[in-house]
C-alpha cells in the first residue's frame, strides 16, 4: 500500500508495518488512553518525543470525511499478505495499520479535534489553547482539513480581539476576574490563578506567525508589550506561585524568535511615545475659555496618572480610556467644556492608536 502513494502526497512518507496481532506492540510502545476505540477501523501510529510508538485506533470514515488527502490514501486497496486473498499484510490488532510521519503529540491534538466536535477540551480564555491546538492546526493544513482549520482559527480569534470594542469587553472581563482573585488569600479561584484564566500572548504570537493568522497579532503584541520580560510563564510557576498569587501576568518568552522580539521593542518604543503625547496633546493645553483653575486641573489630572497609576503608564489605551471618564476619577475637574473636549480627543486618539497597531509592531 505504501508504494502506491504518490510522492506528491503529504502522506508519501507514511509507512505501513506488518505487526503480529497477537503481540502488537513493543515493550516501550502503547495504545493511546483515549483515542483507541475498539470499533475503530484503522490504526495510526506515530513516534512520541521519548522515542516510543503510540497507537491510535480510530474510524476511517471520520478521517476521510474531513480530509481529502487521507480519503485519497484510503481509496487505494490494502496490500494483502503474500499468498493470501483476504489477510491484510500491514495490520495491527486486526485492522489496517498506518505509520504516520507526524509526531504522536501532533497526532493526538489532531485526532482529538475530530472526537471533540464541540471543542470542550479548549476553554475560552485558556492560556494553553495555542499550545494545545498547534499540532492540530499544523496537520489540518497538511492534510487539507479546511473546516477544522477554520474552527481552530475561530477559537483563537475569539480569545484575541480584532476590534477596539472587543478589546474593551475583554478588558472589562479581566478587571472583574482580577477583583475576584484579589479577595482570595491564595490568589486562586477554583484552583487557578488569574494568569491561568486569561490568554497568554507569546504562544498566540508563535502560532499566528507560524500558521498565517495575522488577525490576532496586534492584540497579542499589545498585551505582550505590557509585560515585563522577568514575568516568565515557567519561572513563575516553578517558585510556588509567589508572584501569581498577587495577580501577576506572564508570557512564554522562550517561544519568541528574534523577529518577534524586534517587533516588540519597536512597538514598546512607539507606545511610550503615544503615552507622552497624551500629556502634551490632551492635558498640556490651556483652557481656551480662560476659566480660572481649569489649566491647573488639567495638569493635576496628568500628574495623578503619572504618580498614582505607574503600571498603566505603559498602556496608552488604558490611560485614554480613563481620560474618557474623568468625572469618575476626580473631584477637581477642568471646566465642563474642557472635560468634554478631553473625552472627545481621548476617544479619537484611542481609535487611531488601535488602527495603527499593525504599524506600531511592524506587522504590515
Amino acid at each position: 500500500m505504501a508504494d502506491a502513494i504518490t510522492p506528491s502526497s503529504p502522506l508519501s512518507s507514511a509507512g505501513f508495518s506488518d505487526v503480529d496481532a497477537s503481540n502488537p506492540a513493543g515493550p516501550s510502545d502503547e495504545r493511546h488512553p483515549t483515542l483507541y476505540y475498539d470499533d475503530g477501523t484503522v490504526v495510526l501510529s506515530a513516534l512520541a518525543q521519548d522515542g516510543s510508538r503510540q497507537y491510535f485506533r480510530v474510524h476511517r470514515s471520520i478521517l476521510c470525511r474531513h480530509s481529502p488527502v487521507i480519503a485519497d490514501m484510503f481509496a487505494l486497496p490494502p496490500l494483502l499478505a503474500k499468498g493470501s486473498k483476504t489477510c491484510i499484510a500491514e495490520s495491527y490488532d486486526g485492522v489496517v495499520h498506518v505509520q504516520m510521519p507526524d509526531s504522536a503529540e501532533e497526532l493526538t491534538s489532531f485526532l482529538t479535534m475530530f472526537y471533540d466536535p464541540l471543542g470542550t477540551a479548549y476553554k475560552r480564555f485558556d492560556p494553553n489553547t495555542p499550545v494545545l491546538v498547534e499540532g492540530a492546526l499544523k496537520l489540518a493544513m497538511k492534510y487539507e482539513c479546511d473546516a477544522l482549520r477554520r474552527r481552530i482559527i475561530e477559537s483563537l480569534e475569539a480569545d484575541w480581539p480584532q476590534t477596539l470594542a472587543q478589546w474593551d469587553a475583554r478588558r472589562a472581563e479581566a478587571v472583574i476576574l482580577r477583583s475576584e482573585h484579589s479577595l482570595q488569600l491564595t490568589g486562586k479561584v477554583d484552583g487557578r490563578y488569574l494568569d491561568d484564566r486569561l490568554p497568554e500572548p507569546a504562544s498566540a504570537i508563535r502560532i499566528a506567525s507560524d500558521h498565517g493568522i495575522p488577525s490576532i497579532l496586534p492584540a497579542a503584541f499589545y498585551q505582550l508589550a505590557l509585560l515585563s520580560t522577568d514575568a516568565d510563564w515557567d519561572a513563575y510557576r516553578a517558585n510556588g506561585g509567589k508572584h501569581l498569587r498577587f495577580g501577576a501576568r506572564t508570557a512564554r518568552w522562550r517561544l519568541l524568535d528574534k523577529r518577534d522580539l524586534m517587533r516588540l521593542v519597536h512597538g514598546q518604543k512607539l507606545l511610550a511615545g503615544h503615552t507622552r503625547a497624551i500629556g502634551t496633546d490632551i492635558f498640556g493645553l490651556r483652557c481656551q475659555r480662560g476659566v480660572k483653575g481649569c489649566t491647573k486641573a488639567r495638569n493635576d489630572c496628568w500628574k495623578y496618572f503619572q504618580e498614582n497609576a505607574p503600571n498603566s503608564m505603559d498602556d496608552p489605551l488604558d490611560i485614554l480610556h480613563d481620560c474618557m471618564r474623568l468625572d469618575t476619577l476626580f473631584t477637581d475637574l477642568p471646566c465642563a467644556a474642557c472635560t468634554a473636549e478631553i473625552t472627545v480627543m481621548a476617544e479619537k486618539k484611542r481609535r487611531e492608536l488601535w488602527r495603527s497597531l499593525p504599524a506600531v509592531f511592524n506587522l504590515q
